[in-house]
């Protein structure tokens, strides 16, 4: 499954189109990728908009439209806001205006000059649509290269935690949003400790520094190429 670093890299992939008009928008309804919001609904939604800006947030993807361009107020751009998840094998790319889609390419956002193409064979992502609101995202946990992400912080997560083994801490997305299998793995390698050892019998300023340079490197090698 994609991890923060993988995602990143589809965002910064997308953000080719940001201020760009979308002019039409091309959808496989009965795929699994809607289960949130139906196809139906995204079409017209975002058909005439503009893409204002984009974010990740661990596995998570967010796609902001407006009816103006990046540099006008909220207050006076009414704006819509699309969730992506790349599940297990969903991708983002660009295409030529005129892609001719394929059986996986589940949504596609077309402008005048590119396609935007999401794809994914297993249909374990979602594409769905935000209610209405300044910023859907508010309330998600502190990502771990947040200066909030602070050693006070990790062990107030995990005051009631202790016997938790320090893998299953590294997978919770509710403490470290966006670290999967791999990262954990890397994370205990370098500790180093066995994934199966208890938070009690780790030192937490140890594993929130090593957890923030693996999120770092892991940026800086996938996303940042």
């Amino acid at each position: 499954m994609p991890e923060l670093a993988e995602v990143e890299l589809a965002r910064r992939i997308w953000e080719a189109g940001t201020g760009h008009r979308i002019v039409a928008v091309d959808t496989h309804p009965r795929t699994r990728v809607y289960r949130d919001t139906p196809a139906d609904t995204i079409a017209p939604a975002l058909a005439g908009t503009i893409i204002v800006r984009s974010r990740s947030h661990g596995k998570r993807l967010l796609f902001t439209f407006g009816k103006e361009g990046p540099r006008t107020s909220t207050r006076t751009n009414p704006i819509t806001h699309l969730e992506l998840h790349l599940g297990m094998a969903g991708r983002l790319f660009l295409a030529d205006p005129e892609y001719e889609a394929t059986r996986h390419d589940h949504f596609i956002l077309r402008t005048s000059r590119l396609s935007l193409v999401y794809s994914d064979y297993r249909q374990f992502g979602r594409v769905f649509l935000h209610d209405p609101c300044t910023d859907p995202w508010e309330l998600l946990p502190v990502e771990v290269l947040d200066a909030r992400f602070t050693l006070a912080r990790l062990r107030r997560l995990t005051i009631r935690r202790m016997r938790t083994t320090v893998k299953a801490l590294l997978l919770d997305q509710t403490v470290f949003p966006g670290i999967g299998n791999w990262m954990a793995d890397e994370i205990c390698w370098r500790i180093p400790c066995h994934p199966g050892t208890r938070l009690q019998e780790l030192d937490l300023a140890r594993l929130r520094n090593v957890s923030r340079q693996v999120c770092r490197g892991a940026l800086r090698h996938v996303a940042d190429k």
